[in-house]
């Protein structure tokens, strides 16, 4: 409290002010009396109520899916197991639509046989309650229990949607639907209540889910590496010619564009449009090439002997083709060699014209002059460092376009020098980072058989190597998986 004398200074003319209301003797007083009134002030400003339904789903998608409040209080009970997919947030909408459309449909069209349950869910709920808890609706816990009961059946039915969604952009693993209780009795009626009905209403609603845009077709496609290839299919079911094909090539590459695997998109493409159009196969031929030498491994994938029946009629085609790859790989002027491309099946014609003069001064070339003309025509081509030749023998049933890269010997590991991985360890983590981190163990398995390898002990090699760079375990089992985490994986990787 203050003092009849206290005083404080005017903030804006800096003069002292009585607060007594005397003038004649002002006194001053430094902060540490007024540090009190200030603090005074500001506890009395009402604090922010936290609250902790605004990180719950109902409440974070209120407006982006215009929720009603029924529809809020359900969201807000359910929890995503979050992964790579359903972290994603265009799928999560498509997620949580469906599971809004399937719970409309159960309570629409699937009656309790006691009908003064409103809906199957709660019909079901108190059948859990009672064989798995025993409880009477009189009991202190029935009520907490059965509200748990049934968000549990809620979030199991999030979980099939899921996996509808899933179905539908082509992503084969599927997540976990073991249902939390075991007791014959509930899954049996949690499987003829539930999951019978909605196993035909998720077929049948597909329709009713969107398509994944670009941009979420770009992540899926670089987490799952062989998407790619069921879209694939479906463009060539529906060729009708090669304009149309080779645009739907390039869109499909297009959203694949961080996938490590896009150069077989191409690849794949130039072999199948092979018996339709030629230049069309050669255009995504050199394509293919392009994103290969851009890829950390140089594949060098080959065309098959049937192909190059198809492709070349004559020597003179395929040797024209070559130089047309010898210059891409030198200069990697793609648009030059797609121009080349399209011009090397039309007809060459020539016009021969006989100079006798030049005849007459070639026959007098001395032979001592032509042979070191011989040589420096030699040292030349030896200085080439790309080159691409074709073979072919009686056994061959391929195109063997070998092509070196220029100065290999700079050519710099992928992984870093320190951790001195073995080529059959390197192999190894290509594989994973192939199969997106995730390979089945059995798929793993027979991988190592082929290498005359223990999986146990060839894992834990790896663990060890990588440990002191990582400080944790690289390859990790995760149910029927080894898993690589990507943040480890980036950290063994040369970025220099």
């Amino acid at each position: 409290m203050l003092s009849n004398n206290s005083s404080f200074t005017n903030s804006e003319d800096d003069s002292i002010i009585d607060v007594s209301g005397n003038t004649d003797t002002p006194i001053n007083f430094g902060a540490e009396m007024i540090l009190p009134i200030i603090q005074e002030n500001i506890h009395s400003i009402p604090a922010q109520q936290y609250n902790p339904d605004d990180w719950k789903i109902g409440k974070k998608y209120t407006q982006k899916l215009n929720l009603s409040e029924e529809q809020i209080t359900l969201l807000n009970t359910l929890r995503f197991g979050d992964n790579v997919f359903n972290e994603i947030e265009y799928c999560r909408i498509q997620i949580l639509k469906q599971l809004l459309r399937a719970v409309e449909y159960l309570k629409n069209h699937c009656i309790p046989v006691n009908k003064s349950y409103p809906t199957v869910i709660d019909e079901l709920s108190e059948i859990i309650v009672a064989l798995q808890y025993n409880y009477r609706k009189e009991s202190m816990n029935y009520k907490y229990t059965y509200e748990s009961v049934q968000g549990e059946i809620y979030n199991h039915i999030l979980k099939l949607c899921e996996n509808n969604i899933r179905e539908v952009y082509g992503i084969k693993r599927k997540v976990n639907t073991d249902f939390t209780y075991t007791h014959q009795d509930i899954l049996h009626q949690f499987n003829r209540k539930i999951v019978s009905k909605l196993d035909l209403f998720l077929l049948e609603n597909q329709g009713q889910i969107l398509d994944a845009d670009a941009k979420t077709n770009i992540i899926l496609n670089e987490n799952n590496t062989n998407r790619w290839k069921d879209k694939f299919e479906i463009i060539k079911q529906d060729y009708t010619n090669p304009i149309a094909f080779e645009r739907e090539i390039f869109r499909l590459a297009d959203v694949n564009i961080k996938n490590p695997s896009a150069d077989m998109i191409y690849f794949e493409a130039s072999k199948f449009i092979s018996e339709h159009h030629k230049t069309c196969a050669l255009r995504l031929y050199i394509h293919y090439l392009d994103k290969d030498l851009n890829s950390p491994k140089f594949d060098n994938k080959q065309l098959t002997k049937t192909i190059q029946k198809n492709l070349f009629s004559t020597n003179e085609q395929l040797v024209d083709f070559e130089k047309i790859m010898s210059e891409f790989v030198s200069h990697r002027n793609l648009e030059s060699s797609i121009e080349k491309v399209n011009l090397l099946y039309e007809p060459k014609r020539k016009k021969i014209i006989i100079n006798r003069e030049a005849i007459e001064n070639v026959q007098k070339l001395d032979s001592e002059v032509s042979k070191i003309l011989g040589d420096l025509l030699s040292d030349e081509l030896e200085t080439e460092n790309i080159f691409i030749q074709s073979e072919e023998t009686e056994n061959t049933q391929e195109i063997t376009f070998n092509i070196t890269r220029e100065h290999p010997e700079l050519q710099k590991s992928k992984y870093i020098e320190e951790l001195h991985l073995t080529d059959i360890q390197k192999k190894i983590l290509d594989l994973f980072e192939r199969q997106s981190f995730n390979i089945l163990q059995s798929e793993f398995s027979d991988f190592i058989k082929t290498k005359n390898l223990f999986m146990g002990s060839t894992i834990e090699s790896i663990n060890d190597t990588c440990f002191e760079i990582l400080d944790d375990i690289l390859i990790e089992e995760e149910d029927e998986y080894f898993t690589i985490n990507t943040n480890y994986y980036q950290k063994l990787l040369n970025n220099d």
